[in-house]
């Protein structure tokens, strides 16, 4: 495949038409949704929609694909860290979806454990050499490996942001941080081996020309320390956010699991069902729930007739 110019756009219809598809099925949710999206939500889609342009559709998409390792990594580190995060972030919590109603395959997609398996997995697999070198040699299946990558990235940040109505089994927010740590390891094994290999793992880099004088082994080293440090910086942001959000709630980072939706821990849920001693007045329940009431007027006393001293 003929080499285009190193700052020559990636105008490929292919990226451009997922990018249109992100943005149709926000658009679908948000009409599903009781709620309008806040101006907080539409900058989360509004950044991750610009990402995906920075890193598809940009010189950088170009610099991927047929020059430099690293631009790749870059280009990945981007597509499996911010841009799912912002997506989800930018979905509405309560968008008219039961937790129960959604299919089974779809609730196990998102299980943590599956998670985490599904990006490691498809994170590896398209980088063995055979796979990538023949993802560098034609567009589609190299676009292909672009949109599984950005699809297992969704599965695996759903239960760390929980968008929409969070899945049946939420994690706590200790759970959510145990959950974060154990994702970096795989990464940073990762990012080592490509590092420390002594030969050009991928020889469709090492066949092109040189960029800013890095040869295909220097190249290889700094993707290598890529995936192994910049990869972090997401995964720490997101660790940060659930810790803090631990320590401001004072919890115990259980999450609710009922249709709230939401981050680390959480206070009981309102609608649980909670005794009350018989006998109580009415007015007694409302400040228990945190209701006002005007406070109850007194009865009037009445007096028997015949009782007291009558006048002489």
């Amino acid at each position: 495949m003929a080499r285009p110019p190193a700052t020559a756009l990636n105008v490929d219809p292919l990226l451009l038409g997922l990018v249109v598809l992100a943005v149709a099925a926000w658009f679908w949710v948000v009409r599903r949704s009781a709620e309008s999206p806040s101006g907080s939500r539409r900058l989360a889609l509004g950044a991750a929609v610009a990402l995906l342009i920075a890193i598809w559709i940009s010189p950088l998409a170009t610099l991927a694909q047929h020059y430099l390792l690293a631009a790749h990594l870059i280009q990945v580190l981007i597509l499996m860290g911010p841009v799912p995060a912002l997506l989800l972030l930018s979905l509405p919590r309560n968008a008219g979806i039961a937790p129960r109603s959604v299919p089974l395959p779809l609730r196990l997609a998102v299980h943590p454990i599956v998670a985490i398996i599904a990006v490691n997995a498809g994170f590896i697999v398209w980088h063995l050499t055979p796979a990538y070198d023949a993802a560098l040699g034609s567009w589609w299946l190299y676009d292909l490996m672009q949109a599984t990558l950005l699809l297992v990235s969704l599965l695996f940040w759903w239960p760390i942001v929980t968008p929409c109505s969070p899945p049946a089994r939420a994690l706590t927010g200790f759970g959510k941080l145990g959950y974060i740590v154990l994702a970096t390891i795989p990464q940073t094994l990762g990012g080592l081996l490509v590092a420390l290999a002594g030969h050009v793992l991928y020889p469709a880099y090492g066949s092109g020309p040189q960029l800013v004088g890095v040869d295909a082994l220097t190249d290889q080293q700094i993707a290598g320390a890529s995936i192994a440090l910049v990869s972090k910086i997401a995964l720490f942001a997101a660790f940060w956010v659930v810790f803090m959000n631990l320590l401001s709630t004072g919890s115990d980072g259980r999450e609710d699991d009922g249709g709230g939706g939401g981050g680390g821990g959480s206070s009981p849920r309102l609608d649980a069902p909670r005794p009350r001693p018989s006998g109580l007045p009415r007015w007694l329940d409302d400040v228990g729930d945190g209701r006002t009431t005007d406070e109850p007027l007194p009865r009037p006393v009445r007096v028997p007739v015949g009782s007291g001293s009558r006048p002489a």
